[in-house]
Protein backbone atom coordinates (compact mmCIF):
# COMPACT_ATOMS: atom_id res chain seq x y z
CA UNK A 1 0.00 0.00 0.00
CA UNK A 2 1.37 3.29 -1.28
CA UNK A 3 0.08 6.92 -1.86
CA UNK A 4 -0.29 8.44 -4.64
CA UNK A 5 2.59 11.23 -5.15
CA UNK A 6 1.48 14.85 -5.47
CA UNK A 7 2.24 16.01 -9.20
CA UNK A 8 0.93 19.67 -8.81
CA UNK A 9 3.05 22.66 -7.08
CA UNK A 10 -0.37 24.02 -5.79
CA UNK A 11 -3.70 23.74 -6.59
CA UNK A 12 -5.64 25.48 -9.44
CA UNK A 13 -9.13 26.55 -8.82
CA UNK A 14 -10.00 29.34 -11.61
CA UNK A 15 -13.19 30.69 -11.57
CA UNK A 16 -13.85 31.60 -8.19
CA UNK A 17 -12.88 35.28 -8.76
CA UNK A 18 -14.80 35.78 -12.00
CA UNK A 19 -17.31 33.34 -12.36
CA UNK A 20 -20.15 34.43 -13.56
CA UNK A 21 -23.30 32.39 -14.14
CA UNK A 22 -23.11 31.31 -17.85
CA UNK A 23 -26.01 31.60 -20.46
CA UNK A 24 -27.71 29.00 -21.05
CA UNK A 25 -29.78 27.68 -24.46
CA UNK A 26 -32.21 25.07 -24.02
CA UNK A 27 -33.17 22.50 -26.40
CA UNK A 28 -36.05 20.89 -27.69
CA UNK A 29 -36.81 17.68 -26.23
CA UNK A 30 -39.37 14.66 -27.21
CA UNK A 31 -42.08 13.97 -24.52
CA UNK A 32 -42.80 10.57 -23.52
CA UNK A 33 -44.99 9.33 -20.80
CA UNK A 34 -45.45 12.68 -18.33
CA UNK A 35 -45.59 12.31 -14.24
CA UNK A 36 -47.80 15.26 -14.29
CA UNK A 37 -46.07 18.25 -12.41
CA UNK A 38 -44.15 20.85 -14.52
CA UNK A 39 -40.65 21.02 -14.70
CA UNK A 40 -38.24 23.53 -16.90
CA UNK A 41 -35.00 22.02 -18.32
CA UNK A 42 -32.28 24.87 -18.45
CA UNK A 43 -30.11 27.28 -16.34
CA UNK A 44 -29.10 30.55 -15.45
CA UNK A 45 -30.77 31.91 -18.62
CA UNK A 46 -33.27 30.58 -21.27
CA UNK A 47 -35.24 28.24 -20.08
CA UNK A 48 -38.03 25.90 -21.96
CA UNK A 49 -40.71 24.81 -19.53
CA UNK A 50 -41.74 20.84 -20.42
CA UNK A 51 -43.29 18.07 -18.17
CA UNK A 52 -41.01 15.74 -16.90
CA UNK A 53 -40.57 12.68 -19.01
CA UNK A 54 -39.62 9.27 -18.78
CA UNK A 55 -36.64 8.86 -20.69
CA UNK A 56 -35.96 12.39 -22.60
CA UNK A 57 -32.76 13.59 -24.51
CA UNK A 58 -32.42 17.39 -23.22
CA UNK A 59 -30.01 19.50 -24.91
CA UNK A 60 -28.63 22.31 -23.37
CA UNK A 61 -25.65 24.44 -24.58
CA UNK A 62 -23.64 26.80 -21.78
CA UNK A 63 -22.19 29.34 -23.26
CA UNK A 64 -19.87 32.40 -22.39
CA UNK A 65 -16.47 32.89 -20.32
CA UNK A 66 -16.72 29.70 -18.90
CA UNK A 67 -17.14 27.40 -21.49
CA UNK A 68 -19.63 25.60 -23.41
CA UNK A 69 -21.58 22.63 -22.15
CA UNK A 70 -23.84 20.39 -23.75
CA UNK A 71 -26.19 18.19 -21.65
CA UNK A 72 -27.52 14.58 -22.72
CA UNK A 73 -29.79 12.00 -21.62
CA UNK A 74 -29.39 8.73 -23.74
CA UNK A 75 -32.49 6.87 -23.83
CA UNK A 76 -34.35 8.74 -26.64
CA UNK A 77 -32.61 11.35 -29.19
CA UNK A 78 -33.88 14.69 -29.92
CA UNK A 79 -33.73 16.39 -33.94
CA UNK A 80 -30.43 18.57 -32.82
CA UNK A 81 -28.68 16.12 -30.78
CA UNK A 82 -25.66 14.47 -31.96
CA UNK A 83 -25.06 10.50 -32.59
CA UNK A 84 -24.18 8.79 -29.34
CA UNK A 85 -24.29 5.50 -30.20
CA UNK A 86 -21.87 2.98 -29.65
CA UNK A 87 -18.83 3.47 -32.38
CA UNK A 88 -19.22 6.68 -33.08
CA UNK A 89 -17.32 9.89 -31.99
CA UNK A 90 -18.25 11.48 -28.99
CA UNK A 91 -19.96 14.95 -29.31
CA UNK A 92 -16.85 16.33 -27.90
CA UNK A 93 -13.42 14.68 -26.63
CA UNK A 94 -13.99 16.99 -23.84
CA UNK A 95 -17.02 16.18 -20.78
CA UNK A 96 -18.31 14.73 -17.91
CA UNK A 97 -20.19 11.64 -18.56
CA UNK A 98 -22.91 10.69 -15.94
CA UNK A 99 -23.72 7.43 -16.29
CA UNK A 100 -27.68 6.48 -15.32
CA UNK A 101 -26.47 3.13 -13.24
CA UNK A 102 -30.19 3.13 -11.73
CA UNK A 103 -29.64 3.20 -7.51
CA UNK A 104 -25.63 3.89 -8.00
CA UNK A 105 -23.57 5.91 -8.85
CA UNK A 106 -20.72 6.34 -12.21
CA UNK A 107 -19.11 8.93 -13.86
CA UNK A 108 -16.74 9.24 -16.58
CA UNK A 109 -14.00 12.01 -17.42
CA UNK A 110 -12.63 12.29 -20.60
CA UNK A 111 -10.41 15.36 -21.92
CA UNK A 112 -6.92 15.07 -23.72
CA UNK A 113 -6.81 11.88 -24.28
CA UNK A 114 -7.42 10.76 -21.02
CA UNK A 115 -10.06 8.88 -18.83
CA UNK A 116 -11.04 9.03 -15.53
CA UNK A 117 -13.86 7.14 -13.90
CA UNK A 118 -15.50 7.96 -10.49
CA UNK A 119 -17.11 4.71 -8.98
CA UNK A 120 -18.74 1.71 -11.60
CA UNK A 121 -23.03 1.38 -10.19
CA UNK A 122 -24.32 -1.72 -9.02
CA UNK A 123 -23.60 -5.13 -11.11
CA UNK A 124 -26.99 -4.24 -12.46
CA UNK A 125 -25.79 -0.67 -14.18
CA UNK A 126 -22.62 -2.47 -15.74
CA UNK A 127 -23.39 -2.55 -19.38
CA UNK A 128 -24.62 1.03 -19.01
CA UNK A 129 -21.18 1.84 -18.22
CA UNK A 130 -19.72 -0.42 -21.07
CA UNK A 131 -21.63 1.37 -23.33
CA UNK A 132 -20.59 4.57 -22.04
CA UNK A 133 -17.09 3.42 -22.41
CA UNK A 134 -17.44 2.68 -26.02
CA UNK A 135 -19.28 5.64 -27.08
CA UNK A 136 -16.37 7.52 -25.67
CA UNK A 137 -13.98 5.05 -27.42
CA UNK A 138 -12.25 5.11 -24.32
CA UNK A 139 -10.07 1.42 -23.56
CA UNK A 140 -7.92 2.67 -21.10
CA UNK A 141 -8.39 4.41 -17.63
CA UNK A 142 -5.97 6.40 -16.19
CA UNK A 143 -7.34 6.69 -13.18
CA UNK A 144 -10.49 4.70 -11.35
CA UNK A 145 -11.61 6.41 -7.96
CA UNK A 146 -13.82 4.44 -6.06
CA UNK A 147 -15.40 7.02 -3.21
CA UNK A 148 -16.43 3.84 -1.08
CA UNK A 149 -17.18 0.25 -0.87
CA UNK A 150 -20.55 0.20 -0.86
CA UNK A 151 -21.88 -2.31 -3.91
CA UNK A 152 -23.63 0.49 -5.34
CA UNK A 153 -20.68 2.17 -5.74
CA UNK A 154 -18.32 -0.86 -6.64
CA UNK A 155 -20.90 -3.82 -7.66
CA UNK A 156 -19.99 -3.41 -11.22
CA UNK A 157 -16.22 -3.01 -11.29
CA UNK A 158 -15.47 -6.48 -12.16
CA UNK A 159 -17.89 -6.83 -14.80
CA UNK A 160 -16.66 -3.36 -16.34
CA UNK A 161 -13.19 -4.62 -16.58
CA UNK A 162 -14.24 -7.87 -18.32
CA UNK A 163 -15.41 -5.77 -21.25
CA UNK A 164 -18.21 -6.25 -23.88
CA UNK A 165 -17.52 -9.97 -24.47
CA UNK A 166 -17.47 -10.36 -19.98
CA UNK A 167 -14.61 -12.61 -20.45
CA UNK A 168 -11.30 -11.40 -18.03
CA UNK A 169 -7.81 -11.88 -19.35
CA UNK A 170 -9.67 -11.83 -23.23
CA UNK A 171 -8.29 -8.61 -25.78
CA UNK A 172 -12.02 -6.59 -24.68
CA UNK A 173 -10.78 -6.20 -21.25
CA UNK A 174 -10.56 -2.55 -20.27
CA UNK A 175 -7.10 -1.13 -19.06
CA UNK A 176 -6.38 0.27 -15.83
CA UNK A 177 -3.80 1.83 -14.81
CA UNK A 178 -4.74 2.34 -11.09
CA UNK A 179 -7.00 2.86 -8.82
CA UNK A 180 -7.69 5.28 -5.98
CA UNK A 181 -9.56 4.31 -2.66
CA UNK A 182 -10.09 4.88 0.85
CA UNK A 183 -7.87 2.27 2.16
CA UNK A 184 -8.32 -1.33 3.50
CA UNK A 185 -8.87 -0.48 6.82
CA UNK A 186 -12.79 -1.98 7.96
CA UNK A 187 -13.51 -3.04 4.48
CA UNK A 188 -17.20 -4.56 4.01
CA UNK A 189 -17.89 -8.05 4.53
CA UNK A 190 -18.93 -8.13 0.84
CA UNK A 191 -18.21 -10.23 -2.31
CA UNK A 192 -17.94 -6.03 -3.87
CA UNK A 193 -15.38 -5.74 -2.06
CA UNK A 194 -13.52 -9.08 -1.91
CA UNK A 195 -13.57 -8.78 -5.66
CA UNK A 196 -12.55 -5.41 -6.16
CA UNK A 197 -9.74 -5.45 -3.66
CA UNK A 198 -8.24 -8.71 -5.60
CA UNK A 199 -9.10 -6.70 -8.99
CA UNK A 200 -7.14 -3.94 -8.06
CA UNK A 201 -4.40 -5.39 -6.81
CA UNK A 202 -0.89 -3.60 -6.69
CA UNK A 203 -2.56 -1.08 -9.12
CA UNK A 204 -4.22 0.33 -5.91
CA UNK A 205 -3.51 3.78 -4.13
CA UNK A 206 -4.63 4.92 -0.45
CA UNK A 207 -5.28 8.18 -1.38
CA UNK A 208 -4.81 11.04 1.08
CA UNK A 209 -5.95 14.81 1.46
CA UNK A 210 -3.82 16.76 -0.85
CA UNK A 211 -3.19 13.80 -3.27
CA UNK A 212 -3.12 15.29 -6.87
CA UNK A 213 -3.04 14.20 -10.44
CA UNK A 214 -2.84 16.03 -13.68
CA UNK A 215 -3.81 13.72 -17.11
CA UNK A 216 -4.37 14.87 -19.92
CA UNK A 217 -7.06 17.87 -19.56
CA UNK A 218 -7.95 16.31 -16.36
CA UNK A 219 -7.03 17.02 -13.03
CA UNK A 220 -8.10 15.61 -9.37
CA UNK A 221 -7.55 16.15 -6.13
CA UNK A 222 -8.28 14.48 -2.98
CA UNK A 223 -10.07 16.72 -0.16
CA UNK A 224 -11.40 14.39 2.18
CA UNK A 225 -10.80 10.75 3.55
CA UNK A 226 -13.55 10.12 6.00
CA UNK A 227 -12.60 8.08 9.52
CA UNK A 228 -16.23 7.76 10.83
CA UNK A 229 -17.54 4.32 11.64
CA UNK A 230 -20.58 3.96 8.52
CA UNK A 231 -18.99 3.03 4.73
CA UNK A 232 -20.12 6.23 3.63
CA UNK A 233 -18.53 7.93 7.03
CA UNK A 234 -15.02 6.81 5.51
CA UNK A 235 -15.47 7.80 1.74
CA UNK A 236 -13.15 9.48 -0.29
CA UNK A 237 -14.56 13.40 -1.58
CA UNK A 238 -12.36 14.57 -4.49
CA UNK A 239 -12.10 17.90 -6.62
CA UNK A 240 -12.17 17.26 -10.44
CA UNK A 241 -11.24 19.74 -12.57
CA UNK A 242 -12.02 19.74 -16.59
CA UNK A 243 -10.62 22.10 -19.07
CA UNK A 244 -11.03 24.80 -16.39
CA UNK A 245 -14.59 23.50 -14.81
CA UNK A 246 -14.90 22.12 -11.41
CA UNK A 247 -16.74 19.84 -9.83
CA UNK A 248 -17.32 18.48 -6.29
CA UNK A 249 -17.46 14.86 -6.01
CA UNK A 250 -18.47 13.69 -2.38
CA UNK A 251 -19.76 10.13 -2.90
CA UNK A 252 -21.85 9.08 0.19
CA UNK A 253 -20.48 11.09 2.67
CA UNK A 254 -22.48 12.43 5.24
CA UNK A 255 -23.12 16.90 5.41
CA UNK A 256 -20.91 18.02 7.74
CA UNK A 257 -17.73 15.76 5.75
CA UNK A 258 -19.47 16.83 2.56
CA UNK A 259 -18.59 20.61 3.78
CA UNK A 260 -15.04 19.84 5.02
CA UNK A 261 -14.72 18.66 1.42
CA UNK A 262 -16.01 21.95 -0.11
CA UNK A 263 -14.52 23.93 2.06
CA UNK A 264 -10.92 22.88 1.35
CA UNK A 265 -12.31 22.59 -2.48
CA UNK A 266 -13.62 26.09 -2.60
CA UNK A 267 -16.19 26.97 -5.07
CA UNK A 268 -16.86 24.75 -7.49
CA UNK A 269 -19.41 25.36 -10.80
CA UNK A 270 -20.62 21.70 -10.37
CA UNK A 271 -22.00 19.81 -7.09
CA UNK A 272 -22.21 16.21 -7.25
CA UNK A 273 -25.06 15.69 -4.85
CA UNK A 274 -23.60 13.15 -1.91
CA UNK A 275 -25.81 10.34 -1.32
CA UNK A 276 -27.85 9.97 -4.29
CA UNK A 277 -29.71 13.35 -3.25
CA UNK A 278 -30.67 11.75 0.48
CA UNK A 279 -31.31 14.55 3.18
CA UNK A 280 -28.43 13.77 5.02
CA UNK A 281 -25.82 14.43 2.04
CA UNK A 282 -26.54 18.02 1.81
CA UNK A 283 -26.90 21.00 3.67
CA UNK A 284 -27.84 24.83 3.52
CA UNK A 285 -23.68 25.13 4.33
CA UNK A 286 -22.82 22.89 1.51
CA UNK A 287 -24.14 24.67 -0.77
CA UNK A 288 -23.43 28.22 0.57
CA UNK A 289 -19.23 26.59 0.63
CA UNK A 290 -19.59 24.86 -2.82
CA UNK A 291 -21.53 27.68 -4.61
CA UNK A 292 -22.44 25.46 -7.87
CA UNK A 293 -24.40 27.20 -10.36
CA UNK A 294 -25.46 23.35 -11.50
CA UNK A 295 -25.86 19.90 -9.51
CA UNK A 296 -25.82 16.16 -10.47
CA UNK A 297 -28.44 14.10 -8.17
CA UNK A 298 -27.05 10.19 -9.16
CA UNK A 299 -30.49 8.42 -8.32
CA UNK A 300 -32.90 5.25 -9.56
CA UNK A 301 -36.00 5.61 -11.17
CA UNK A 302 -38.68 5.22 -8.54
CA UNK A 303 -36.45 3.97 -5.93
CA UNK A 304 -37.11 2.88 -3.17
CA UNK A 305 -34.97 5.02 -0.52
CA UNK A 306 -36.85 8.17 -1.95
CA UNK A 307 -34.29 9.90 -3.19
CA UNK A 308 -33.81 12.64 -4.02
CA UNK A 309 -35.48 14.09 -1.17
CA UNK A 310 -38.02 17.35 -0.94
CA UNK A 311 -35.98 19.16 1.57
CA UNK A 312 -32.47 18.60 -0.70
CA UNK A 313 -34.96 20.16 -3.58
CA UNK A 314 -35.86 22.85 -1.89
CA UNK A 315 -32.14 23.98 -1.03
CA UNK A 316 -31.53 23.68 -4.44
CA UNK A 317 -34.62 25.72 -6.13
CA UNK A 318 -33.16 28.47 -7.12
CA UNK A 319 -29.83 26.12 -8.90
CA UNK A 320 -30.21 24.11 -12.04
CA UNK A 321 -30.32 20.45 -10.88
CA UNK A 322 -29.99 17.80 -13.45
CA UNK A 323 -31.79 13.64 -12.20
CA UNK A 324 -30.66 11.11 -13.34
CA UNK A 325 -33.67 9.21 -11.83
CA UNK A 326 -35.88 10.66 -9.20
CA UNK A 327 -38.64 8.82 -6.55
CA UNK A 328 -42.03 10.64 -5.43
CA UNK A 329 -43.29 10.87 -8.73
CA UNK A 330 -46.28 9.58 -8.52
CA UNK A 331 -49.53 9.02 -7.02
CA UNK A 332 -49.49 6.45 -4.69
CA UNK A 333 -45.66 6.48 -4.59
CA UNK A 334 -45.03 5.56 -1.12
CA UNK A 335 -42.28 8.18 -0.98
CA UNK A 336 -42.95 11.90 -0.54
CA UNK A 337 -43.77 13.69 -3.40
CA UNK A 338 -41.00 16.23 -4.64
CA UNK A 339 -42.85 18.20 -7.54
CA UNK A 340 -44.05 20.95 -5.23
CA UNK A 341 -40.12 21.14 -4.63
CA UNK A 342 -38.58 21.34 -7.80
CA UNK A 343 -37.10 24.77 -8.93
CA UNK A 344 -37.73 26.12 -12.45
CA UNK A 345 -34.37 25.05 -13.54
CA UNK A 346 -34.70 21.43 -12.23
CA UNK A 347 -34.61 18.42 -14.90
CA UNK A 348 -35.38 14.98 -14.25
CA UNK A 349 -33.81 13.44 -17.34
CA UNK A 350 -33.87 9.58 -16.40
CA UNK A 351 -31.26 8.96 -18.54
CA UNK A 352 -27.21 9.75 -19.06
CA UNK A 353 -26.46 13.40 -18.76
CA UNK A 354 -23.35 14.45 -20.40
CA UNK A 355 -21.60 17.89 -20.30
CA UNK A 356 -18.94 18.75 -22.65
CA UNK A 357 -16.97 21.62 -21.95
CA UNK A 358 -15.15 23.52 -25.17
CA UNK A 359 -13.03 26.50 -24.42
Amino acid sequence: DHHAAPLLGRRAIPLHAQRSPPRVDVGRMPRRRSFGPRAALGALGGILALPLAAAPLAQVAVVGAAAAALVEGSAARAEAAEDMSPGTDPPADVGLHWIDVGQGSALLAVGGGAAILVDGGPSSGAEAVIQALDRHRVRRVDLWLVTHYDADHIGAVSRIIAGADGRWGTGDDLQVDRFWDRGLDAMPDTDAAAIYRALAGESRVSAVVGDREVIGALGLEVVHVGDGVSENERGVAARLEVSGITLLIPGDLPASAVAEAAQRAGPVDVLWASHHGSFDGLSQEVVALADPWGVVISAGMDNPYCHPAPRVLAWLHDRSVWMTGAAGLGPGDRCPGIAEFMGPDHALLAGDLWMSFQP
